[in-house]
């Protein structure tokens, strides 16, 4: 029951968590409207039993950076468009009307 609950946690943190600032033992967070209210305290309680040490999480509504899932979107993104811009592709595309890339797979 507790792996369920730290699996749910961690969904959390990727897709509905915005770092706004990080010090040690301190970490400020915006949620997202998908987050539970009580994501900080969940978090504390994980870092304390497993780090041993105390962890303070403020709240915020300031932006702050994108979701993990985000960046994560936006490499992939990035990608895509870097895969899509090499000649040889190019030509494939071309010579091949109404190709599309549809994923992306592997390391860089």
């Amino acid at each position: 029951m507790s792996q369920e609950r730290e699996g749910l946690l961690h969904g959390h943190l990727i897709y509905d968590v915005h770092l706004i600032a990080f010090a040690p033992g301190n970490l400020t967070l915006r949620l997202s409207g998908k987050a539970p209210k009580d994501l900080p305290q969940k978090l504390e309680t994980l870092l304390k039993k497993n780090r041993n040490e105390d962890w303070t999480i403020a709240i915020s509504e300031e932006i702050g950076h994108p979701t993990l899932h985000e960046k994560a979107q936006s490499v992939l993104e990035k990608r895509r468009i870097a895969i899509l811009e090499t000649p040889v592709i190019k030509l494939l595309i071309e010579s091949l009307p109404g190709t599309t890339l549809i994923n992306i797979e592997g390391d860089e």
